[in-house]
This record gives structure tokens, C-alpha cells and sequence, in this order.
């Protein structure tokens, strides 16, 4: 039988022996299920051992199959594989037959079966599409049936001479018969590659007409596109042609635009070489502005290179900074200083970038130049006056402190002053790093002093709150925190801002006055029981003297109390804060005048009595921070003649009858709190504010009053007058002269 050639593409036929490689693999599952099943039937007619032996090989040819599965499944497909296969499969089977011949039936060698189950194998691997490996299946399936049956055949060749069915000629031709079933496979395999083969063909056929017939398509499409695009293309032209011209006078229109927008800079804009030098090629008329030199003199080969204004010192500076700008092809910003033709120095500021050719080579350097010496001035004023609030701030006998209204009071900013009342450093306090403040408060203070906090918030008020604290060393610490809450401009809380000041040694004081009046108090009734013979009148007067001794003692702490108050520091460092950002200068002059008020205090806290002066110097400064602060909300008018300036009056009265005037009123620039200062014929100094009273009352203690008039009870016979008229709150309070 001769087989005509057949030619299939490699991948093609690849990808349908794997198919059939598939296909191969799930037949032999079937055959053994099929095996199973009729070994399952024999094993119940009674045969259990030829069944076991039968059940050992269907494990495996399943354990093989497995194998051959996984391949399949993965794609994977060599030629071994393949003959891998049929050598174990007519392994198997001619296993099978020897067995059964050796240990059950020496005519088995020749059965019928082997004759059924070969061809099904030639069928399995007819799908592979390899006719080598088929050519091979034939081989050793024929020799491996001849070999099983003529082994048995020598050791009882009176068996299979009886039987003309199991003979040795009958046995030949039974292999005859399997290798014809065999050939009958080759043949169909080959009608299976013609098949293929002739389905290829005409597909490969059919995609070159459908091809050819695109092809035309496109080129009839495409010669139509090119007509279409060569009338574009004509009126295109026409169209340029006329936009050329107008482009021509819009260019003229820009270099006009840039020519005028380059002469309205700031600074100056050049252009220069890349060289040593950087010798200028252009510079704008703006550098006469900035530097006193024309252009033309820093241009070309000028005797004056650009390179010769830049100060000595950073002329260093200015070439790392370019070269590294240069060599990285990135932008350039800088500030350095230069000398002016007039000898002056100045700051500028310069940006710009390389201009490279296409190579990547560096051609020119653009860039403009501007005038910052306005701006370093300002940057300079700027960080003395926040070093003079550093200063102010630790000058401070408490820590100053911000803090947010969570749930710890997480400190954003805590003065250095801290260590000094708590052992801890104020990095450990900020971001609660290491402890936070409020883990330190006293366990039996801590509710309380997150209680008044939360009012004062809710009512937005301030706070002044006595706690104790655990120093770092283990020690109970008294201290007073004074502050307030800060909300934005929707009254939504920001911040807690507040002063934290060690009261320990007043504590102690207090504790040991209490212990002192309690012994007084016994001593007193001990001495009412030993005196009681003793007149009334001379009881009353020693009561008169203590009274007094301890009005006395109330009213210098009185005085030290209201010496530095907080909330009036707290308002103003916030003013100074909002100065700096918005106007230096002023900031500057708002601190001179904060500093001259809290000197005044630090200067005058130990005396009775300042000259009216004096006190009026002091006065100015306050009212100077109070216009800052409020803005034309409060007007406070001075009228004193100069002959009243010698007279003495109590320190700080002033201060304290304008800040309660403040306090008790409100006020806004359509209706402006308005105090007026005046001396009477009387010599009564009267301080007079225009009532506008709050709807919701700040509780009043009448002490700041009360202090007053107690103080001029110890120095003058002559007592201060207050009083309430329909439309102005007077306060009076007398002018002192020496000789009394």
C-alpha cells in the first residue's frame, strides 16, 4: 500500500495531535471503566483472583493515564510521550495475558479478547496523528502476542495441538489479522491528514481571495482619499498662503507685546553665554534700574562683565548652584547679592535655564533678575521681632502653652519654661511624645480641671484653674494654669492657649496662714477667756487693729494679683502674632509699647505711689495696645494739665478702672466705648466711660474696687467716689500731693 505525501503546517498539525493526544487519553478512561466494570462482574461470579490480578494492572494503566493527563492538560506534547504510551499499554496488556496464562489458563495466550483489545489501542493512538508511533504500536503489539503465546507454546505445545482454535498456525493468523487492523489505522490516519490538509487548503485559499478583494477595495479607497486629499491640500495652500500674511502681522503685533512687557518687569531679563565670563548677549533696559550700569555696558565684551558686580562672597555660591543647574538640564532659582555702580549692595534674586541645541549641547542661559532687598529687609525685621516674642516668652515666669481640645489636650507648643515646673523638657510634652500634660495632672484634680475647661469652652470664656501636678521626680506640684479657647471665624474651637505658672511656695504660704489663723483663733479664745475683765472698748480696738492688719494683707495680694494678667498677655501675644504676618513694622512698635507696660509693672509693683506722669506714660502705652487690639472699638480721650502731672497717685488705679470699663461693656466702630481722663477743680482725677452694658454680665466681684479704695484708705484721708449716672459710669479718685 503506498501513502501519498502529505504536507500540513507544523502548527497545525501540532495543535491536532495534542487534540488527539486529548482524546487518546480520555478513551483510555473509558476502557477503564469499562475494565472495572467487568472485572467488578467476574469478581462477584466467584473469579476473586483472576480478579485482584486484574485489578492490580487496571491501577496501573490509571496511575499512567493520570500522568499522561496531566501532560495533555498542560499543553505538553514531545514524540516520547507518545511511544512512552504504547510501550506501556502493550505492556499491560501482554502482561495481563501472561499472567493469566501462568497462573490460570495457558490458552489464554491466544484468546479472543487480546484479539478486541489491541485494535481498540490502534484506534486510541490513530488520533495522535504520528504514523511512526503507529508503525511502531503494530511492531511490538504483534511481537509482544507472539511472544506470550509461543513462550507457553514450548512449555505445553499438547494444549494448544488439541484445539485447531488455539493452534500455532491459527495463532499467526489471528497476528496477521492485527497487524492488518493496524494498517487499516495507518490508512485512515492518513485520509485524517488528507482531510485536514484539503480543509486548510481551502480555508488558506479563501483568506488569499478575501484578501486580494480587500486589497483592491483599499486601493480604489485609497487613490479616492488621495484625490480628496490633494484638493485639501490645494486649498490648504491657498489658505496658508493668506494666514502667512496675517501671521506676519501678528508677529510684528507680539514683538511689540514682549518688547513692552519685558520694559514693564520688575527686574531685568538676559540672555548669555555659557562660558566663564557669562558674557552677556542682551540684557533689558530694567538693569540701569537695578544695578546703575546701562546695557550696553555689561554687553558683548564690555569692560564690565556681569560676572564682576556679583559680590566676592557669593560668587561661589552663584557658580555651583548654575553649573549644577546646567549639567542636570534643570531650572535655576538663587538669591545673591551685587555691587551697585554706586558702590551700594544690594540682594536680588535670579531664575532661569539653559537653552540647549538638539545634540543636548548647552547654547545660552535665560533668565531674569529682580531687586529682594526690600524683602531681605523685612525677612530681617521679621526674625528679630519673633525673637523678641521668644524673648518676651521665656522671660516669663510661667510656661506659655497651645494645646488641642481632644481628649489628652495633645500640646502643639510648650515654652522651655516647663522643665523648670514639671522636670519634663517641652519636646517630651509636644505631639504628647513621651507623657502628655494632662497624664501628669493629679489623679483626684484631673476630672475637675477637665470640667471647667469643657464650660469655659462651651461658654467661650476664659479660665484660671488651681491644680496639682506630678513633678518628674515624683514630687506634687501646685501650679495655675491660666487661658482661653480660640475658635475660627464659623466658632468652631481651634485651640487652647494658656500660661502655666508654678504656685507651689503661694500654696504653702496659704496652707501656713490657714494653719496661723486657725492658731490665731485658738489663741483668741484663750485670750477672751483670760481678758474678760478687760473693757469692751479696748477689745474693739484691738479687733479694729487686726481687721485692719489683714485688710492690709488682702489688699497688697490684691495688688500683686492684678500686677500681670494673664488674659490681657494672652490677647495681646495673639494681636502680635496676626501683626507680624500682616505688618512688620508695626509689630515692632506693638512690642516696644507691650515691653514698656510690663517694665512699668516689674518697676512699680513695690511702691504706694507713682507721679500722675508717670502713671500717664504708662497709661499711653496700655492705650496704645487697646487701639492695636480693638481697632476703633474703644476711644480713650487724655485732657490733664501739666501743673496735675506732680501729683502722686496710686500705681496700676488707671489700668484697672479702664480695664473694667472694657470688661462691663460692650462695644463695636458703630458704637464705640468712649473714656475720657480729666482732672476736676476738685483735684479728683475722674476717669468717665459711656454705658453700654453687656446683655450677657461678666459676674462681677467688686474687688479691683474694693482694692482701690482700700489702698487709698492707708495713704489719704481722702477716698475715691464711684458712681452710676443714666448714661456714664464715673470713677473719681484723688490726687496726692507729698506733703501730706
Amino acid at each position: 500500500m503506498v501513502l501519498s505525501p502529505i504536507n500540513i503546517d507544523k502548527t497545525d498539525l501540532n495543535k491536532e495531535r495534542l487534540r488527539g493526544a486529548r482524546l487518546s487519553v480520555l478513551f483510555r478512561w473509558a476502557f477503564i471503566m469499562l475494565a472495572a466494570i467487568l472485572l467488578f462482574i467476574q469478581y462477584s461470579l466467584g473469579y476473586r483472583e483472576m480478579s485482584m490480578h486484574g485489578l492490580t494492572l487496571i491501577f496501573i494503566y490509571s496511575v499512567s493515564n493520570v500522568l499522561f493527563w496531566l501532560a495533555a492538560r498542560r499543553g505538553y506534547n514531545p514524540r516520547y510521550i507518545g511511544f512512552s504510551g504504547a510501550f506501556i499499554d502493550i505492556l499491560v496488556i501482554c502482561y495481563h495475558l501472561y499472567g493469566m496464562t501462568i497462573y490460570f489458563d495457558h490458552t489464554s495466550a491466544t484468546a479472543a479478547a487480546t484479539i478486541f483489545l489491541i485494535p481498540i489501542i490502534y484506534l486510541i493512538y490513530t488520533f495522535r496523528l504520528d504514523r511512526g508511533l503507529m508503525f511502531f504500536l503494530i511492531g511490538i503489539s504483534v511481537a509482544g502476542f507472539n511472544l506470550v503465546y509461543f513462550s507457553q507454546y514450548l512449555v505445553s505445545p499438547g494444549i494448544f495441538t488439541e484445539n485447531i482454535s488455539l493452534s500455532p498456525i491459527s495463532h499467526i493468523f489471528k497476528s496477521v489479522y492485527i497487524a492488518f487492523i493496524g494498517l487499516l489505522c495507518i490508512y485512515m490516519q492518513s485520509s485524517i491528514f488528507r482531510f485536514i490538509e484539503k480543509q486548510l487548503s481551502e480555508t488558506a485559499k479563501k483568506a488569499q481571495l478575501d484578501s486580494e478583494i480587500l486589497l483592491e477595495q483599499e486601493k480604489n479607497r485609497s487613490a479616492r482619499e488621495l484625490i480628496e486629499k490633494e484638493k485639501r491640500l490645494n486649498m490648504e495652500l491657498e489658505n496658508k498662503i493668506r494666514e502667512k500674511d496675517e501671521l506676519t502681522e501678528k508677529l510684528k503685533e507680539n514683538k511689540e507685546q514682549i518688547k513692552s512687557i519685558i520694559s514693564n518687569l520688575l527686574g531685568f531679563t538676559y540672555r548669555c553665554k555659557p562660558d566663564d565670563e557669562w558674557t552677556m548677549l542682551f540684557i533689558s533696559s530694567q538693569v540701569e534700574d537695578v544695578t546703575g550700569y546701562k546695557p550696553e555696558s555689561l554687553t558683548g565684551n564690555a569692560e564690565i562683565p556681569y560676572k564682576s558686580i556679583i559680590h566676592k562672597e557669593d560668587l561661589a555660591h552663584v557658580k555651583e548652584t548654575l553649573t549644577k543647574a546646567l549639567n542636570n538640564k534643570s531650572q535655576f532659582d538663587l538669591e545673591y547679592r551685587i555691587i551697585k555702580k554706586n558702590g551700594e549692595n544690594i540682594w536680588v534674586h535670579e531664575a532661569g535655564r539653559g537653552v540647549y541645541d538638539k545634540e543636548g549641547s548647552i547654547v545660552y542661559i535665560d533668565g531674569i533678575v529682580t531687586d529682594i532687598s526690600a524683602k531681605k529687609e523685612a525677612e530681617a525685621k521679621l526674625n528679630e521681632s519673633r525673637q523678641l516674642v521668644k524673648t518676651l516668652i521665656s522671660n516669663l515666669t510661667g510656661a506659655v502653652s497651645r494645646c488641642l481640645y481632644d481628649k489628652y489636650f495633645t500640646t502643639l507648643f510648650y515654652s522651655e519654661k516647663i522643665y523648670d515646673i514639671t522636670g519634663y523638657r517641652a519636646e517630651d510634652l509636644t505631639g504628647n511624645r513621651n507623657v502628655s500634660f494632662s497624664g501628669i495632672i493629679y489623679n483626684e484634680d484631673r476630672e475637675r480641671v477637665g470640667k471647667e475647661i469643657d464650660y469655659c469652652v462651651k461658654y467661650k470664656k476664659p479660665y484660671s484653674i488651681e491644680f496639682r501636678i506630678m513633678h518628674k521626680n515624683g514630687d506634687i506640684v501646685w501650679v495655675q494654669e491660666n487661658g482661653r479657647p480660640v475658635y475660627d471665624n464659623e466658632g468652631n474651637i481651634l485651640y487652647l492657649d494658656g500660661i502655666t505658672t508654678e504656685i507651689t511656695a503661694k500654696k504653702i504660704a496659704e496652707q501656713e496662714l490657714l494653719e496661723a489663723k486657725h492658731k490665731l483663733e485658738e489663741l483668741n479664745e484663750k485670750l477672751e477667756k483670760t481678758v474678760e475683765e478687760r473693757t469692751s472698748r479696748l477689745t474693739e480696738a484691738n479687733t479694729q487693729l487686726l481687721k485692719l492688719q489683714k485688710e492690709n494683707l488682702q489688699s497688697q495680694f490684691e495688688v500683686l494679683k492684678q500686677q500681670v494678667n494673664p488674659h490681657f498677655l494672652f490677647n495681646s501675644l495673639n494681636v502680635l502674632t496676626s501683626l507680624i504676618k500682616v505688618d512688620a513694622e508695626l509689630a515692632e512698635s506693638f512690642t516696644e509699647r507691650l515691653s514698656k507696660v510690663y517694665r512699668y509693672v516689674l518697676e512699680n509693683k513695690d511702691k504706694d505711689l507713682v507721679t500722675l506722669a508717670t502713671e500717664m506714660d504708662f497709661i499711653k502705652a496700655y492705650v496704645f495696645l487697646l487701639d492695636i487690639r480693638f481697632s476703633k472699638k474703644v476711644f480713650v480721650s487724655i485732657n490733664i494739665e501739666e501743673k496735675n502731672l506732680d501729683s502722686y497717685v496710686v500705681p496700676l488705679a488707671l489700668q484697672l478702672l479702664i480695664e473694667n470699663a472694657i470688661k462691663h461693656n460692650t462695644f463695636s466702630r458703630k458704637t464705640p466705648l468712649k473714656i475720657e481722663i480729666f482732672v476736676d477743680d476738685k483735684r479728683y482725677l475722674n476717669i468717665v466711660n459711656n454705658l453700654q452694658n453687656r446683655k450677657m454680665q461678666m459676674v462681677s466681684t467688686g474687688v479691683g474696687l474694693v482694692n482701690i479704695s482700700k489702698r487709698y484708705t492707708l495713704l489719704s484721708e481722702e477716698q475715691p467716689v464711684f458712681e452710676m449716672t443714666g448714661s456714664h459710669f464715673v470713677a473719681k479718685i484723688p490726687l496726692i500731693n507729698r506733703e501730706k
